[in-house]
């Protein structure tokens, strides 16, 4: 949708080459712009002669994994939409105080 929309998108990160790294959340957008996300899950994928097996993870286990597995959201992607709602809260406080 252009002007709001809502999904599921997943990041990931290559660890080897049998192994990535997958990072899933939920959002919800206002023009692209302006998102929040949530429901952030961890899993594995492992590449089998059958296909790709993923393994759900918590995030310690990720941590646990080093520096070289560190996969998250941009702040903005996770509460921009939020700290939106915050400003326009703080404007409109300030407008009805003079």
């Amino acid at each position: 949708m252009i002007f709001f929309g809502w999904g599921r998108k997943n990041k990931t990160q290559q660890l080897g080459t049998h192994q990535a790294l997958i990072l899933s959340f939920n959002y919800f957008h206002l023009f692209w712009l302006f998102r929040v996300a949530f429901g952030l899950r961890y899993s594995v994928a492992t590449l089998t002669d059958e296909g790709w097996a993923t393994r759900p993870l918590s995030p310690a286990e990720v941590e646990a994994g080093g520096p070289t597995t560190e996969l998250t959201l941009h702040w903005w992607w996770r509460f921009g939409l939020l700290i939106a709602i915050a400003a326009v809260v703080v404007i409109a406080t300030l407008a009805s105080i003079t």
